[in-house]
């Protein structure tokens, strides 16, 4: 401003300094029915004084103007703090801002460290969020997500939900090893187990179960994950569906389910030899109660001692 000051002052001397020496002849104006004659030097040092009065006016009203802004957004930043502050410590308080309302208008969603997707003006995206939390689906593309963003991912999980057909789509077209194998596990339960083996996730109980009737199962199992439970589960669903060479055949790879069936047909040679070869000491004290004559159910015995 001084700067200007200094360079509008020496400019109307030049200028009237001009006029003065070029042509300082008199000129008459009215004004309110009364006529001024002044020479022309005087008039333009005269207008151009009142320009530069002004424009010192002008500027005045805009610093001011700009220097009320600044001193409320800096005190609407401390307020928003503050109000920050007081949702992460469950105080309710929310303290009024003038110009960043938008932003403040956000911090009622704070809980504690949580956030509320709840919508606000200028945050409408917070809609979709509580969508996908809610376990729908949204138009993710039009916020140009990467396939890793947590967002992106949570909208295809639910999606696989929602439509088990789209797992072998996921399982092909994205690289996220999140999703593939979300999706693995979807499209695992009714494809075709050869297709199933190609992939090098594990294959747990539900894959299993969902193909206990199918010729290949033993593929599955050879691959299988399983807990002791979880293969005594097993074992019960194929039990009385083949013979039973066939049925303990197929359990070869489930020491825990080759013994149970071994001992539920009373195979109690084949049961010593599965249980000593694998250590399987839950079952060698039912083994000596059948070799002694009792009349005991192995299903019973698994029941009663509630190990697994």
């Amino acid at each position: 401003m001084k700067k200007y000051i200094i360079f509008s002052l020496i400019l109307i001397a030049v200028i009237t300094l001009f006029i003065y020496m070029e042509n300082n002849s008199f000129t008459t104006l009215g004004f309110a029915g009364i006529n001024i004659s002044l020479p022309n030097a005087v008039w333009t040092a005269l207008f151009l004084s009142i320009f530069f009065i002004f424009s010192l006016i002008f500027f005045f009203f805009i610093n001011f103007k700009n220097y009320t802004y600044q001193k409320n957004i800096k005190k609407d930043i401390s307020n928003i703090i503050l109000n920050i502050k007081n949702r992460i410590l469950h105080k309710k308080s929310n303290i009024p801002t003038k110009i960043l309302t938008d932003i403040n208008n956000f911090t009622k969603n704070i809980e504690g460290l949580n956030i509320k997707p709840e919508p606000l003006e200028k945050f409408e995206f917070l809609e979709d969020i509580k969508k996908l939390l809610a376990g729908e689906t949204v138009e993710i593309g039009k916020y140009k997500l990467n396939t890793d963003n947590p967002w992106f991912i949570m909208n295809i999980k639910n999606r696989l939900k929602k439509n088990p057909d789209y797992a072998k789509e996921v399982l092909k077209k994205f690289k996220n090893e999140e999703l593939k194998k979300e999706a693995f596990y979807i499209w695992a339960k009714s494809a075709p187990i050869r297709e199933i083996i190609k992939y090098e996730y594990e294959i747990n109980f539900d894959i299993v179960k969902s193909h206990i009737n199918d010729s290949d199962i033993k593929l599955l199992l050879e691959r299988a994950k399983l807990t002791p439970n979880e293969e005594i589960e097993i074992a019960k669903e194929l039990y009385g569906k083949k013979s039973p060479d066939e049925e303990l055949e197929v359990l070869k790879p489930l020491k825990w389910a080759e013994a149970y069936l071994a001992l539920k047909y009373e195979h109690l040679d084949l049961a010593k030899e599965i249980i000593e070869a694998n250590n399987l000491q839950f079952f060698k004290y039912f083994l000596e109660l059948k070799v002694a004559g009792k009349k005991e159910d192995i299903d019973e015995y698994i029941e009663s001692a509630k190990i697994f």
